[in-house]
């Protein structure tokens, strides 16, 4: 009876009729899928003028053996590759079918995972790009489509395949270099929108060594909100090492806003002149009136020659981490705190410890200077961890790029919500609040919170909001509202009112196929969980969606294989000035300078391989000389 049911199996398979290739290796391909085998394409001919395959064989992917020179390298630099190919002879081509295997076939749970077997769809394709740009992790974006598909099984695909797909699809955008396809697109934004401005650094072999950009909407937001810039340095954020340097502020809602973003190959004073100074221009010249950085000299260097009349303060968390790190007297450390935090005066601090004053940072030195409140570079430090949940040392510049920008659109999407809240609500106000509180409720923002001001000495000119002692004398003298001098407009609603209102609520564009996709399946989605609610309704839609699916497999294109959103590029005649800059050069990472060091001669002594087999070292177990030896008298 077996040998009835494969001659059968085999007259019915060789008595097949295929139009194409492609549809002959499918109809084999489904073959395996039932049998738990995968296939592959093997041996073609083709006619005299090479126009028309005339023979093409399908084998099992078992088919054939590795060559000889791959089995017997000596100077394998990695673990070699299981072996996959033992000979099989089960193959499918015009002339002929057999169908004999000399290795185990897969069951039916484990088919879907062979090679043949496994494909990434387009429509899967577009999801997984949509989801990578938002910031999902890719094993994350596997779980997601393996909770959609019901299981690993159905999902058509595996998780190294998500990630083969990813570094493709990456490696194929940039194709034109990693610094041209991001200065294209900064040349493209340019192209759009008039007031985009960016600047790049090139050294003397045309590397880019720096990189400057903002668009319309960061200029307005300086405008509005830039009399205090933080700014620090983020590491291991692109492959080439690269420091991105991201510029901070605090906008009307008390909300960490950004004015610019800039890459520097060297964190050394010429670097961040450069990158100041483009700020400098991007902003018409304007500078802003304080400055909070970290200890590092060259941003300290920098600010003096570039932003001479702007107040400068150095981070005071970075100060007290380094008052823990190098004094270990706790009575001194409590009188440094003192001196770092009393807001008296200068004459009063003088007095009771002017040898000390001289050295350090005081608080006393800042009374009446706008800083909004801040004594460190919290507000840089916490965006620079929002960025780095995304960024990693492995990320092209173009990605990091995407990725930034990602989280921009998080931020400025933080502000449209505040925005709406305090045009909906009005903060609460204690019954017995004074006329002066309640109009201070209608200019002021909701986050603007007078119940937490309570310094005495010139917090109008620091904060920018009136002290317990305004209120107490305007109170006193009947006063029913804040006087003009006491609302700096920067905390109010009518902060950005000068200023014409653009949100941008996406960076990206996408072809005209995946437009009508997305409408498409956002429409599906709606109905699909509607008819879902009824056996008819489902029966219904899935007989419709199966025809539609089945009688248009191939209509229209899908234009430059956009599978997902793409930062949109600058045509070729418009990038003509940038064609000569190249990629940027790794560069070292700061500190660990020990490392790199010549180690001494007992520590390269421990650090030699020794292996496990013949205990000489030189060598590992994989390539032990007698390694050979060994096994066969183990065997």
């Amino acid at each position: 009876m077996a040998d009835l049911e494969s001659l059968l199996e085999y007259n019915q398979i060789v008595s097949q009729m295929f139009d194409s290739e492609v549809e002959g290796f499918q109809f084999y391909n489904r073959y395996a899928l039932k049998k738990g085998f995968s296939v592959r394409r093997s041996y073609a001919e083709w006619d005299a003028g090479h126009n028309e395959l005339t023979l093409r064989k399908f084998v099992c992917s078992r088919e054939g053996f590795r060559e000889a020179k791959h089995m017997k390298r000596e100077d394998k630099q990695r673990r070699p590759r299981n072996i996959t190919r033992v000979g099989c002879r089960a193959k499918f081509y015009v002339k002929d079918f057999i169908n004999d295997h000399n290795h185990p076939l897969a069951p039916k749970d484990l088919s879907c995972l062979l090679r043949s077997h496994r494909r990434i769809n387009d429509e899967q394709k577009a999801d997984i790009l949509e989801m990578e740009i938002s910031g999902i992790r890719k094993h994350q974006i596997f779980e997601i489509q393996e909770m959609q598909y019901d299981g690993y099984d159905k999902v058509g695909y595996t998780q190294r395949d998500l990630y083969n797909f990813c570094h493709r699809h990456n490696q194929g955008t940039i194709f034109a270099g990693d610094a041209q396809t991001v200065i294209g697109h900064l040349r493209e934004r340019e192209r759009r929108d008039a007031d985009f401005f960016f600047r790049i650094m090139t050294d003397e072999q045309g590397h880019l060594v720096g990189l400057f950009w903002c668009d319309t909407q960061y200029l307005l937001d300086y405008a509005a909100f830039g009399d205090v810039v933080v700014f620090d340095s983020i590491y291991k954020t692109n492959r080439y090492n690269l420091p991105l340097v991201p510029f901070v502020g605090v906008n009307h809602h008390k909300r960490t806003i950004l004015f610019g973003c800039g890459i520097i190959s060297r964190e050394n004073k010429n670097s961040y002149k450069w990158l100041l100074r483009t700020f400098f221009e991007a902003n018409i010249q304007k500078h802003p009136i304080s400055v909070i950085t970290d200890g590092d000299l060259a941003m300290q260097r920098a600010i003096r020659i570039v932003w001479l009349n702007s107040s400068h303060r150095l981070c005071g968390w970075h100060i007290e981490q380094n008052l823990v790190r190098n004094v270990h007297n706790d009575k001194l450390k409590e009188a440094f705190r003192v001196f770092m935090y009393d807001c008296c005066s200068i004459q009063e601090i003088d007095r009771k410890w002017l040898a000390f004053l001289a050295e350090n940072e005081c608080a006393a030195y800042h009374v009446g200077k706008c800083y909004l409140g801040l004594r460190s570079n919290q507000r840089s430090e916490s965006m620079n961890a929002r960025l780095q949940m995304q960024l990693d040392g492995k990320m092209t510049m173009l990605e990091m790029v995407e990725h930034y920008e990602t989280c921009l659109s998080m931020v400025r999407r933080n502000e449209a919500d505040d925005d709406i809240k305090a045009l909906q609500y009005e903060p609460f106000k204690a019954p017995d609040a004074s006329i002066l509180e309640i109009d201070a409720k209608k200019r002021f923002t909701p986050n603007g919170n007078l119940k937490g001001i309570s310094c005495s000495c010139r917090k109008l000119e620091s904060l920018g909001t009136p002290c317990s002692h305004i209120f107490f004398v305007l109170g006193h003298r009947g006063e029913r509202k804040l006087p003009d001098c006491c609302v700096l407009e920067r905390w109010t609603m009518g902060a950005k009112s000068a200023f014409p209102p653009i949100r941008m609520s996406t960076m990206y564009e996408y072809s005209a196929t995946l437009l009508r996709y997305r409408d498409l399946r956002n429409i599906s989605r709606a109905a699909s969980f509607s008819e879902s609610r009824s056996t008819e309704a489902y029966e219904l839609l899935r007989g419709a969606l199966q025809e539609a699916a089945t009688i248009l497999p191939n209509v229209g294109a899908n234009e430059g294989n956009m599978y997902g959103p793409v930062l949109p590029q600058a045509p070729e005649a418009d990038c003509e000035d940038i064609r000569d800059v190249l990629d940027p050069m790794h560069v070292p990472g700061r500190g660990a300078l020990k490392k790199m060091l010549k180690p001494s001669t007992a520590t390269a002594s421990k650090s030699k391989t020794k292996c496990s087999l013949c205990k000489v070292a030189g060598h590992n177990q994989r390539k032990c000389p007698t390694g050979d030896e060994v096994f066969q008298c183990s065997s």
